[in-house]
């Protein structure tokens, strides 16, 4: 079935499901964990302490994030049986993660040196969300391609 927008109601679910993600877990997780660093960092912005920070982001939550978010897309999203969700994660994780190494520290690298920590979320969150969708073109490009 179409909706008024042009999109099927299976379309709005999926889009609905990820947003859910990042409304229950992506934004406060991106909240409390920006709000850690600047306690763990005393708020700081040299350039050093920028790098840890970016680096600490980078082998802590990035590959979490990634993970859940894998595995959220596959069993929430896309209502696959675990089992299956489990083996394409283990397929698709190591090429996203490395992407999102790629990408991931320079987004940190901006957030850290010049946004303010009350716009570090907002801006976060936004990138995360064109991130979302190239994760999703990129679940979409691996389904076609497998069947």
């Amino acid at each position: 079935m179409v909706t008024g927008w042009g999109m099927s109601t299976g379309a709005e679910k999926s889009v609905s499901d990820t947003k859910l993600f990042g409304f229950a877990y992506g934004g406060p997780f991106g909240h409390f964990l920006h709000k850690v660093l600047d306690y763990i960092f005393k708020g700081k912005k040299d350039t050093k302490t920028v790098a840890k920070k970016v680096l600490l982001e980078q082998i802590t939550s990035s590959p979490w994030n990634n993970m859940l978010f894998l595995f959220y897309y596959g069993y929430v999203v896309e209502r696959r049986p675990f089992k299956e969700v489990k083996t394409r994660v283990k397929k698709q994780y190591p090429s996203v993660q490395l992407s999102a190494w790629m990408f991931w520290p320079i987004i940190g690298w901006i957030n850290h040196q010049y946004m303010p920590l009350q716009f570090r979320v907002i801006f976060h969150s936004f990138v995360a969300c064109c991130w979302g969708i190239f994760l999703n073109l990129r679940a979409r490009a691996m389904s076609l391609k497998q069947a």
